[in-house]
């Protein structure tokens, strides 16, 4: 499979770059993407949008053709039962336009991030029943203890968001090769930079809360997770705006203000002005997680205000 992978004017990576990879060799770079927790990064910056549609079709004035899709980042086989209208326009668009895309040299990146500094351990950060508790929980993900004790409070955190993975084929992965079959060109709006930063900056003290919360929730059945896939499929906006603001709430106004401002308003302005010249071409599919679309500035309104026409289908 050839992917033909460049990054959206604006970034700071490289402007193009094009990689082979057999389907295993990618979905197995995939699930190791997975499992070290970037997705369920992902998955704590998405939602649905508050108007409770997820699919819209964008037009240019002059009639050329896009589509923007508000994702959840699951291998969840309800989610990836994609409606035929979302099916066709992956096979009509020349491009598909992610948050990010995985090549080798994010992935390496990836990998460094997550690790501590060489004099660290985790289990010097968390009390002791914490860190008893990740490690049980961390064992059906493959992780032992080496491999735990290396890593950032967050990234065992957003590794605890997801279940564990079963086929590495997450929402956001399935339409990339849905669309590379195709021959679409897959293109990122952001850096693992600049989406690594809105997480770091939120501080140690924030990243250890949220993971005694996924450790909670996790104890809990995953009620949370199970609660958005279904309103997800629902499209129950309401549902998942009260799911949403209630998991903020409980890491207090101060992440929650800076969620909303770093997490939302600056990387939807950043995504718009990115996503813009691939949509003024026609036929390009932007597909980003469901909460950066709703809101004065989600990326519906911002496009609406931009000139284009920007239409509900579901």
């Amino acid at each position: 499979m050839s992917i033909r992978y460049q990054i959206a004017e604006g970034s700071s990576m490289a402007s193009c770059r094009c990689f082979d990879r057999a389907p295993g060799t990618a979905r197995r770079a995939g699930l190791r993407w997975i499992r070290r927790g970037l997705v369920g990064l992902a998955l704590l910056l998405a939602s649905a949008p508050l108007s409770g549609q997820v699919f819209y079709t964008v037009e240019t004035g002059d009639g050329r053709l896009s589509w923007l899709l508000g994702t959840l980042h699951t291998e969840d086989p309800r989610v990836l039962d994609l409606p035929p209208v979302l099916v066709q326009a992956l096979a009509d668009a020349e491009r598909i336009a992610l948050e990010l895309v995985p090549d080798a040299e994010m992935l390496g990146a990836l990998n460094v991030a997550m690790m501590l500094p060489r004099d660290e351990r985790l289990s010097a950060l968390l009390d002791e029943r914490l860190y008893a508790d990740i490690l049980e929980l961390l064992d059906p993900y493959g992780l032992g203890p080496s491999a735990v004790e290396r890593m950032r409070p967050w990234a065992v955190a957003m590794t605890l968001a997801l279940p564990p993975p079963e086929t590495g084929l997450f929402m956001d992965m399935a339409l990339a090769f849905r669309g590379v079959r195709h021959g679409a060109d897959m293109v990122a709006l952001e850096t693992l930079d600049e989406q690594l930063a809105f997480l770091t900056g939120l501080g140690r003290d924030a990243h250890i809360e949220m993971l005694a919360l996924a450790v909670d929730d996790l104890k809990r059945g995953r009620t949370l997770f199970e609660t958005l896939i279904r309103a997800y499929l629902a499209r129950d906006a309401d549902r998942l705006r009260e799911l949403t603001e209630r998991e903020l709430a409980r890491m207090g106004p101060a992440i929650r203000e800076r969620f909303e401002r770093e997490g939302l308003t600056e990387r939807n302005a950043r995504m718009a002005e990115r996503a813009a010249p691939l949509i003024d071409q026609g036929r390009t599919l932007v597909a980003v997680g469901a909460l950066h679309l709703p809101g004065e500035d989600g990326l519906v309104a911002r496009l609406r205000a931009m000139g284009y026409r920007v239409e509900p289908i579901y």
